[in-house]
């Protein structure tokens, strides 16, 4: 069963989600997500139930009282500095771990507005997992998971002297210019950012924290990757099944429309297809086999591109068709529910850029993402997490009152 956190950050050229987490989610995407109704990426995907309460009808009951969760209660349970866990001996006071409660407790809030404007009920007493738990039981665990991942990427960029250079420091700061500008207008100054910021119980030193987290993780990511050799990147890639081919694409369908050709024309391109491969086979030097090819592909594909994937991107076809040929070599038509594909397969580049499901990037990057991505959470998985004696996490529903409506 796939991890609560895991996953690995990537900013600007690189997709930025260490262990599941990206900036906006750490630091304001309770409001953020108020404003542009998006959900929480670190609150597990939920069954809708029938137990939450539902948006009254037009026509139906009226609301008199909104109900909803007392933070302020929740807040006031402990002193700001009070030291309320420690993650492999480094302290965790009340207010960091608060903000981290109250970010994933509304970031599953507006998760529930969202299906609920789709008239799905969902609330807090809702299924969350496969194992059962409710929403209102994850929310310190989702807390807890969130601190560690923090700790993690701080941890190991002390521990090999990870620093940002000059345009990821340049990128953090125009990202704080951003908040201010985001919360406080265009007029906001830093000031203004920080007194905001106490509102939703985030301190100065927690965000400023926070807003360096992928900055982080993305300079691990560089160091590392500088590291790397192209034949250690060709090696993964191989392992991994990715394959790089360029193809002439026959079409059986109108690919607009995606409705089928007729009889005749159906047989017309087959035959087409199968005087292409066969003139491409034919040349045995495998320089001018490659010129004819971006020649004959020009005229008569379909599809302009050319690829470089792993398993499950493209259609099977296509994957088993590349897979079976040597490099250099060109395949019979391949068909597929598009049509007929005549295949040259191609030699792999340790810069090339990688098709997967989540979209584009280079096979050097998607590997360190892989390699730190394990490192991380293997020490993760190692911590060593110790609560202050007595501390309890605070049970949601303990201070959650139900909407009123009248009858």
């Amino acid at each position: 069963m796939k991890k609560l956190i895991i996953g690995l950050l990537v900013l600007g050229l690189i997709v930025v989600a260490v262990l599941g987490l990206t900036n906006s989610d750490l630091l304001l995407k309770s409001d953020k997500a108020a404003a542009t109704a998006e959900t929480t990426e670190t609150a597990p995907a939920a069954e809708p139930a029938a137990q939450a309460e539902t948006p009254a009808e037009e026509d139906g009951p009226t609301l008199v009282e909104a109900g909803g969760v007392d933070y302020d209660a929740i807040y006031a349970l402990h002193e700001p500095e009070e030291v309320v866990m420690t993650v492999d001996g480094r302290d965790v006071t009340w207010q960091e771990y608060f903000y981290c409660f109250y970010n994933q407790a509304m970031g599953m809030e507006q998760s529930f507005q969202m299906y609920q404007s789709y008239g799905m009920a969902m609330g807090w007493e809702s299924q969350a997992n496969e194992a059962g738990q409710t929403f209102a039981e994850l929310v310190d665990v989702s807390a807890e998971n969130t601190l560690r991942s923090i700790m993690t990427v701080e941890s190991l960029a002390e521990e090999k002297g990870v620093t940002l250079n000059e345009e990821e420091e340049a990128e953090l700061e125009a990202e704080h210019k951003e908040n201010i500008s985001y919360f406080c207008g265009e007029d906001g100054t830093e000031e203004d950012l920080y007194a905001y910021l106490e509102t939703i119980y985030l301190p100065k030193d927690l965000y400023s924290r926070l807003i360096r987290h992928s900055y982080t993780a993305k300079a691990i990511l560089r160091t590392e990757s500088e590291q790397l050799t192209d034949e250690e990147v060709l090696s993964w890639m191989e392992e991994n099944g990715i394959l790089s081919a360029n193809h002439i694409l026959v079409g059986t369908m109108n690919l607009t429309t995606g409705e089928a050709l007729d009889e005749a024309q159906v047989a017309e391109k087959t035959a087409l297809a199968q005087q292409i491969a066969q003139e491409l086979q034919a040349i045995e030097d495998p320089e001018e086999r490659e010129k004819r090819f971006l020649e004959l592909k020009e005229q008569y594909c379909e599809d302009h591109g050319d690829y470089v994937f792993g398993p499950g991107v493209m259609v099977e076809e296509f994957y088993n068709g590349t897979q079976a040929l040597a490099e250099g070599e060109v395949s019979d038509p391949v068909q597929s529910s598009y049509g007929y594909h005549i295949i040259l397969r191609r030699p792999l580049k340790a810069d090339d850029s990688v098709m997967s499901a989540s979209g584009t990037q280079s096979a050097r990057e998607l590997m360190m993402n892989e390699r730190v991505n394990q490192l991380l959470q293997e020490r993760m998985d190692q911590q060593q997490v110790e609560y202050a004696p007595g501390f309890q996490a605070p049970k949601i529903l303990d201070y959650y009152t139900k909407p009123v409506y009248t009858e």
